[in-house]
């Protein structure tokens, strides 16, 4: 089976997934372009590429954007050597030029998202557009039932594949809770405060609604560790600074592997963020055996968080403080490895590549 997909950026967990599905597909991939402006340098420095591929590198518009023809014009020259095309999207120019194109001229294609956010209020041309490359899919790959509900309120009607959306491989979720000398261990090693530690991990942008998060740990008797960069770094330097939290540390990005380590070790992930169409991070912690404390924007999180079982869903300061006083780690940890287990990258592919061999029946 010849499968295309276009996707925006070779992000590392995405060029796993497309090793894996190498294995079962007869995949090329192109790329829209070589990086997403907010992701640092080193982000990108997975090089183990199992799958034919292509990266564009030029049409780049604005801060995320591309325009260029040569998606379209690769599609017109190639479509029917493929069984299937699949589009991660249609938020860039290029990417509408080439729906544009197929619907014009009947081609098929998947739609393959990775979360959705329903905007009740918006601009009705917007709303036109998404209900065009939407309704005129022959099919959807989607991670939840409420990133489905995204799909069928802008106007999907076919067969919507669900698949279990991760990060992850199987080999790499906790088998158990680890003893306290083991996350003691652990905490030297990466230079972590002791006592109650939560974490959290994000791109330093104001989506992400980090000042908020810095307010809840001030005068809290625990500490947080926040893992990553951004434009909005010096800024939250100064802000701990002048509001005088000194419980709050600011560490460089790492990648996965080793956040899932240094989070194991910790006693809670928390993220405050205001807008997520997925969210990596809370399946990550739970598959390192970690609770989670999330907002309730974060599709992921409430796709899988179960209150008092493997985290809280929060949804104001009041709800917050209780999460952070009462989250235990002792009693949830087992919960929460279950709940990875549910996921993996294997079976991210393995659900995928079915689905797409379900699309041509």
């Amino acid at each position: 089976m010849k499968v295309l997909i276009v996707f925006n950026h070779p992000a590392p967990y995405k060029v796993k997934l497309f090793n894996e599905l190498s294995k079962k597909l007869d995949l090329f991939v192109i790329f829209e372009r070589k990086y997403a402006k907010d992701r640092p340098a080193n982000f990108y420095s997975e090089k183990n590429y199992e799958f034919d591929n292509t990266v564009y590198e030029k049409g780049y518009l604005c801060r995320e954007n591309s325009f260029t023809f040569k998606l379209k014009k690769y599609i017109k020259q190639n479509h029917q050597n493929y069984d299937l095309i699949v589009m991660n999207g249609y938020a860039t120019i290029s990417e509408q030029i080439a729906i544009n194109y197929m619907i014009k001229h009947k081609i098929p294609y998947i739609l393959y998202i990775n979360g959705g956010v329903i905007r009740e209020k918006e601009n009705k041309f917007i709303k036109k557009l998404k209900k065009r490359y939407i309704s005129n899919a022959i099919g959807y790959l989607s991670p939840n039932e409420k990133s489905s509900l995204y799909l069928t309120y802008y106007g999907a009607r076919k067969s919507i594949v669900h698949y279990p959306y991760c990060t992850y491989f199987e080999n790499e979720i906790k088998k158990g809770r680890m003893s306290e000398k083991e996350r003691d261990a652990l905490r030297e090693k990466y230079g972590l405060p002791k006592g109650k530690l939560f974490i959290s991990a994000s791109n330093f942008i104001k989506r992400k609604n980090n000042f908020e998060l810095f307010d809840a740990f001030k005068d809290k008797d625990c500490s947080l560790v926040l893992y990553g960069d951004g434009p909005l770094k010096k800024k939250y330097i100064d802000y701990l600074e002048k509001n005088n939290i000194k419980n709050v540390y600011l560490k460089d990005f790492v990648f996965s592997n080793e956040l899932m380590d240094i989070m194991s070790c910790c006693d809670g992930f928390i993220t405050l963020s205001r807008e997520d169409i997925y969210g990596h991070t809370t399946l990550e912690a739970f598959a390192s055996g970690i609770p989670v404390i999330s907002s309730n924007k974060v599709v992921s999180s409430i796709s899988v968080i179960k209150d008092f079982e493997n985290g809280f869903v929060v949804n104001n300061k009041k709800e917050i403080d209780y999460a952070i006083e009462h989250i235990d780690y002792s009693v949830m940890s087992k919960n929460c490895i279950e709940t990875a287990k549910q996921f993996s990258i294997e079976k991210e592919a393995e659900v995928i590549a079915e689905g797409l061999k379900g699309f041509l029946k």
